[in-house]
């Protein structure tokens, strides 16, 4: 096995958060369109393919296409466990910006589908449309189409099966069948490549219980969604994300083939080209500063007493004294320091782990004096006002914050779900009505101090 590299574009590297994220650019078109990988891939034994070969090739004919391998797997840094959604999405922003890209097309396939889905969200002006190749929204235990003792056994499988040919496990039947069995040998061999069996048994199980839902109508970009009419995931599954995303539009493609390069590529080709191509799908940013985001809300708990016992004095130069640190610690945590409330601060950041170990950092830089703290982490849409924010999110974000105890940090559940597989542990306070917002909201206490630190 094995392809002679120099015929294909070179490997370039990335920095996401001090890991190397290795990517490629594959031809020189006046469109950008941004490739996110399913759960695996390798950049190089991915070309022992012929039909990736091809694929890529026919892709970037008409427009410069850029892809690369996520944290974890492939060519870039491998990490212990799986990466949490929140990590991934940042590897799409570095590979962007290291291959020189103000504005592209997105495109995500399988499970990368949710990654390109939130950053979509998170970025309105440099994504100027959104591809989901054979996508779903939530993992299947979320939706309830697999039990735990699923769950159990296709990690089993896959520890066992993985890299074998015609191996029994859950990914092997998205590749070649028992009639190719050179093809499977090709197939094992890129497997074993791209990610050990512990690696794919942990990506794995992050997948089915990942859930972005509640992120899909805050995407305005044109959205298409294609699925191939009698592949895997089910078109109740895809559809779903066309339905909720207010421009999105789904095709049903023929075929059985969940992978878009293996099968008959011609009507694949066909669909993202006069999509990328398209008047209504050009490099025009979407209108407007609405954006996802993680907002942060700090209180400092029983304020009015301390000034009572300290003085207006001594109290003035504490809270001078915090506002400098608050935001020295949202800078260092690449947060956006929006204001001081007079006693907390409000902060935006564009990854919710970020702002969480922000929190963190500040309540343990706190402990031992005078100022003790509470905080409210909320991710959902927000309108940039110039130097400020506005938005139901910031008011959320300030309700949750009224809720927590003394050294809590409470979150909202997309929050949580957008962390899952980091080192955070969520505990459920349950199910409650916050004042002036309307539904109900489950909100989680983070409550480890384990929050992962932002590398530099």
């Amino acid at each position: 096995m094995g392809v002679a590299m120099s015929d294909f574009p070179e490997i370039r590297y990335a920095n996401s958060d001090g890991l190397s994220i290795a990517y490629q650019v594959w031809g020189e078109g006046s469109r950008n369109l941004v490739l996110v990988p399913g759960i695996f891939s390798h950049l190089e034994a991915f070309l022992e393919m012929s039909e990736y070969a091809d694929w890529m090739r026919a892709l970037s004919s008409f427009c410069r296409v850029i892809t690369f391998d996520k944290r974890g797997n492939g060519m870039s840094d491998r990490i212990v466990g799986a990466p949490t959604v929140d990590e991934r999405v940042m590897d799409i922003q570095a590979v962007m910006d290291a291959a020189g890209v103000s504005s592209a097309v997105l495109a995500g396939f399988s499970e990368g589908s949710a990654l390109a889905l939130v950053f979509a969200a998170r970025e309105p002006v440099r994504i100027t449309k959104l591809i989901i190749c054979g996508g779903f929204p939530a993992g299947e235990l979320v939706l309830g189409t697999l039990t735990e003792e699923d769950r159990v056994k296709i990690r089993r499988r896959l520890l066992e099966n993985w890299g074998k040919p015609g191996g029994r496990h859950a990914i092997a039947r998205f590749g070649p069948g028992p009639e190719d069995p050179a093809g499977q040998e090709i197939f094992a061999h890129v497997c074993r490549l791209a990610a050990t069996p512990t690696t794919i048994a942990a990506l794995y199980d992050l997948q089915m219980r990942f859930d972005v839902r509640k992120v899909l109508p805050f995407i305005r970009q044109p959205t298409l969604v294609l699925r191939r009419a009698e592949e895997p995931i089910t078109r109740a599954m895809s559809k779903s994300i066309a339905d909720a995303v207010p421009n999105g539009i789904y095709r049903e493609l023929p075929g059985s083939a969940h992978v878009p390069f293996f099968g008959d590529q011609e009507d694949y080709i066909d669909a993202i080209r006069d999509f990328v191509l398209g008047e209504d799908a050009g490099e025009t940013p979407v209108p407007g500063r609405r954006v996802l985001a993680s907002v942060l809300f700090t209180d400092l708990v029983n304020s009015t007493g301390q000034q009572a016992r300290l003085g207006d004095n001594v109290f003035r130069e504490l809270i001078s004294r915090h506002d400098a640190l608050a935001r020295r610690l949202v800078e260092r945590h690449k947060g956006r320091f929006i204001h001081s409330t007079g006693d907390g601060l409000l902060a935006t950041f564009d990854t919710p782990s970020n702002a969480i170990a922000c929190a963190v950092a500040l309540r343990d830089r706190l402990a031992g004096g005078e100022l003790r703290m509470r905080a409210g982490v909320h991710t959902g849409e927000i309108e940039l006002r110039g130097d400020d924010i506005s938005g139901l999110s910031v008011n959320i974000a300030s309700r949750i914050a009224d809720l927590a105890g003394e050294g809590e940090i409470v979150t909202s559940d997309l929050t949580r779900q957008l962390m899952i597989g980091s080192r955070v542990i969520f505990e459920a306070r349950g199910v409650v009505s916050l004042k002036g917002v309307p539904g109900e909201w489950p909100l989680y206490t983070a409550l480890s101090t384990q929050a992962p630190p932002s590398r530099s």
